[in-house]
């Protein structure tokens, strides 16, 4: 059976017709709003409202513009990248291409930096929504000249040199204290030196650049200053975003690239640093030959010295041990000596004594000769030495020897040899007698 119109419209394109319908129709009337997103609402009864919930949302058939909470501006050295509001990523607002900056000193580069900005919440994010009207012009008209010109403020206070000479951690805290605080009000002033002092800058620049007065009698140098007011204190020109409540959550520099001839001059003066290190190592190493040259010079000295001094206290030493060793000695010969005096004494004493007791001796026995002698006229060794006489006349008589001859007798009447010996014997005992004053007479 053929369905027929009616029937189609009924089952087939009614039901689609009423959920296109209804979708449309939720699609109007509701809208999701994700998490870190704020989204501006505009109704057709003429209600403006700011959602920051996550979740549905009514917009009554109005317009719903989506803002990221923390937009992030970011400039790289290569070409502009689209935003995508679409990205759940939200590190990202917006990428740019680097962008140039002047120090000072006329030394252009290109800067890569990055920064990151919370919005506000409730009417002060409304007052953006309505004066904005989309997070991309918000961007492009207030956040971007705001780094820019932050930037070029920055790079007003210092030189190149300074910054590749190791201003890079200062250069990116100025940058963040004036993205924040405001700019600082700067003036230039000009610093004329005596002859003979140098600029700041090198004589080795791209063309433009101030080179100095050189051979001039004064050397001119442009310095930059900060603007103070009555009570000292820098004056600053605010940031108006930050009139909005915008806060600035962080603020980078992640890259400074110089120009081409800045580069050049660089090399050379690395090149002349490289130099000027080896020179100074090489002078260094001069020095610490010379040191160590002087400190072997010192140190053979000190060796020789303390050689010296060794012998000195060897020969000291054993001069005074030789001393004390005489001293000793000395005394020991000397000690020697009085035991040999003592001695000698006590022998001489002993001599005496024992000299004394021989004369008293001698003396009792000469006495007692004496006294025997007296006694009986000293008879027994008188007779004692007659007879040791009448015996050696005796053994001389007996070894006489006989004569061969006899002649005839004597006219005394001696009848024999025997008898001159006798009578010989007997005139020779009288002598001896005589001579001993012997008396050989018995006493009566």
């Amino acid at each position: 059976m053929p369905i027929s119109k009616e029937q189609l419209f009924k089952y087939t394109i009614a039901p689609v017709a009423f959920i296109a319908l209804s979708f449309v129709t939720f699609n109007s009337v509701f809208f999701y709003n994700e998490a870190g997103f704020a989204t501006h609402v505009r109704t057709i009864f003429g209600e403006e409202k700011v959602v920051d919930d996550v979740g549905y949302a009514t917009k009554w058939f109005g317009r719903a513009t989506a803002w990221k909470k923390a937009l992030s501006v970011q400039s790289v050295l290569t070409e502009a990248l689209a935003i995508d509001d679409s990205s759940d990523n939200d590190s990202l607002g917006a990428t740019i291409e680097a962008f140039p900056i002047v120090f000072l000193g006329n030394v252009d580069a290109k800067v890569e930096s990055s920064a990151r900005f919370r919005l506000p919440a409730g009417e002060q994010f409304l007052k953006i929504a309505q004066e904005y009207r989309n997070p991309e012009n918000f961007i492009k008209t207030a956040l971007v000249p705001a780094i820019k010109e932050t930037l070029q403020a920055t790079a007003s206070l210092m030189s190149a040199d300074d910054f590749y000479a190791g201003a890079r951690s200062e250069f990116a805290a100025e940058f963040e204290n004036q993205l924040n605080d405001g700019l600082y009000l700067i003036k230039r002033k000009e610093i004329r030196g005596p002859r003979g002092h140098q600029p700041s800058q090198t004589a080795i620049l791209q063309a433009g650049t101030e080179q100095g007065a050189f051979g001039d009698n004064n050397v001119s140098q442009f310095v930059t200053e900060k603007v103070m007011d009555s009570k000292g204190i820098p004056v600053r020109k605010q940031q108006q975003f930050r009139k909005y409540g915008v806060e600035v959550v962080e603020a980078r520099i992640t890259n400074v690239d110089p120009n081409p001839q800045y580069k050049q001059r660089m090399v050379k003066v690395q090149q002349a640093l490289a130099e000027l290190a080896v020179a100074r190592q090489n002078r260094l190493k001069e020095e610490e030959e010379k040191l160590l040259v002087t400190a072997r010079g010192e140190k053979e000295v000190e060796a020789r010295r303390q050689e010296t001094l060794r012998d000195q206290i060897e020969r000291t030493t054993q001069a005074e041990t030789e001393k004390q060793l005489a001293i000793i000695n000395a005394e020991r010969e000397k000690g020697r000596a009085e035991i040999e005096k003592q001695t000698a004494e006590l022998l001489r004493d002993k001599a005496a004594i024992t000299a004394d007791a021989t004369k008293i001796t001698a003396d009792a026995e000469a006495y007692a000769r004496e006294a025997v002698i007296k006694a009986d006229g000293a008879l027994q060794p008188k007779l004692d030495a007659l007879v040791a006489i009448n015996k050696v006349w005796a053994e001389a008589a007996a070894q006489a020897p006989v004569p061969s001859v006899m002649m005839g007798g004597a006219s005394d009447g001696a009848s024999s040899r025997q008898d001159e010996i006798g009578q010989l014997m007997g005139v020779l005992a009288t002598k001896a007698a005589r001579d001993l004053a012997l008396d050989l007479k018995v006493q009566q």
